[in-house]
């Protein structure tokens, strides 16, 4: 069981969890055995896929030299690590390996009606500087390329 799951658990069944200021856990699941959890930043969305030492071996990616794996996702592989800031709410020493991505790309749209429902304040510079003409990307579509991911990691098996 990856970290993923015990941040599910503190969540609950609560509409979001609260993480730190302007970020909170939306939800997330497991798939195919695979664990994923989708965040809200800001204003903006981001994707996590858990994965085990295998997958890690199967990717051939320089961890040491930052190179992300090369997955098909929304925007390309952003986040590989084992640090993520959602691990701080655990008590536990997590130490697994998340393959993450975020949607605020150009084409993107800030979603600052989920920022109020949230609580978390967005200033003005960025109301005004905000992308206008791009898709807000939903719970839903984040999920979807956490699944995406998660059949593609099941294709290198």
């Amino acid at each position: 069981m990856s970290c993923i799951t015990q941040l599910l658990v503190m969540k609950g069944d609560k509409e979001f969890l609260p993480v730190s200021e302007g970020v909170v856990i939306e939800n997330g699941g497991i798939y195919k055995g695979y664990e994923y959890i989708v965040s809200f930043v800001r204003d903006h969305r981001c994707g996590y896929v858990a994965i085990n030492e295998t997958d890690v071996e199967k990717l051939n990616v320089d961890f040491e030299n930052c190179s992300y794996p090369d997955l098909n996702c929304h925007g390309g592989v952003t986040f590989y690590d084992r640090d993520n800031g959602l691990k701080d709410l655990l008590d536990i020493p997590c130490n697994d390996m998340w393959i993450g991505f975020d949607a605020i790309h150009a084409g993107d749209n800030h979603d600052h009606e989920s920022s109020e429902k949230y609580g978390i304040e967005v200033s003005d510079f960025c109301r005004d500087h905000a992308w206008t003409d791009g898709e807000i990307r939903t719970y839903e579509y984040m999920e979807n390329e956490c699944k995406s991911i998660i059949d593609q990691l099941v294709e290198l098996q």
